[in-house]
This record gives C-alpha cells, structure tokens and sequence, in this order.
C-alpha cells in the first residue's frame, strides 16, 4: 500500500473536521460523479492553464490546487518543471476539482462553477480576477468554461 501524500493527508483531514461539524443531514452527501477521463483529457489541461499559478491554485497550501507541468510539482523527484503530469498529480487535482462540485443546487450551483465567471452571469466573486476585475471566462460562453461546466454537471464534453 502507498502511504498517502502529505496534501492528500491534510485535505483529507479537513474534510473529516467540517464533516463532523455540520448538524445533523437532512439527506446523504453525495459526491458527484465526474468523469475522471474527461477530467484527465480536457479540463485538466485548462486547469492547470488557467486556474495552477504558483500565487493562485497552484499553490500546495489550498485546498483546490492544480499541479503539473510548468506549474508547482508534486514529486521531488520530478527533475524538469516540463515533464509530464504524473498520475499522482492528475488524480490529486481531480479529487480536488471534484470536491468543489457541491453546490446548494447541485454542481451546477458550486463554486468550481461559478468563481470564474462574472457575477453578471451567476459568478460568485473570485479573488482571481486581474488586475482591472475581469474575471477568469469573460462569460459563461467561453469554450474553455463550456468544457469546465460540462465535465462538472456530467452534460458530456463535445
């Protein structure tokens, strides 16, 4: 068996803490079922593109983080910032990605969702928008946030 990686450790940790914190459910928490496929092929990509910066979600410390390539890696044996994802890495920024997916009404409502986009067209505010306030997708039509919306709804990926 592997021993888990010390950011998986923590994330894990923090997740069982606000678990125990909430009151009582009213119905079952249900994660939701993301392609992992999909993730690795077309929203990884665009994640770790858009969303991986060393001073944004690239950064180990938060807990959506993207590693990989010419962005913060996770193996220290990795001796080029260039090579390719390792499988730890992918699958790491896919449990991540997938643990933003809840929302008050679903995916669809959470804030892997809605943090990129402008509050105009259901944004949640992110601290990521540039220096002059635009956001990640200047709108929801972006190709690359379609793409995101898709994998994260389960509406398919064209």
């Amino acid at each position: 068996m592997v021993a888990a990686h010390p950011t998986l450790r923590a994330a894990i940790a923090v997740a069982v803490v606000v678990a125990g914190c909430a009151a009582e459910p009213t119905q079952e928490l249900a994660i939701p079922s993301a392609d992992p496929t999909v993730f690795r092929d077309r929203v990884y990509p665009i994640l770790l593109r858009d969303c991986g910066f060393t001073t944004c979600h690239g950064d180990p410390k938060r807990f959506f983080a993207v590693f990989g390539p010419g962005r913060v890696r996770l193996e220290p044996d990795t001796t080029d910032i260039y090579d390719p994802a390792t499988p730890y890495e992918i699958a790491l920024s896919y449990t991540r990605a997938r643990s933003m997916l809840f929302g008050p009404g679903g995916p669809q409502t959470s804030l892997l969702v809605r943090k990129p986009v402008p509050l105009a067209e259901g944004g949640a505010g992110h601290e990521g928008d540039d220096v002059w306030g635009a956001p990640v997708y200047l709108s929801t039509a972006d190709a690359r946030y379609v793409t995101l919306y898709r994998w994260a709804t389960t509406q398919g990926v064209r």
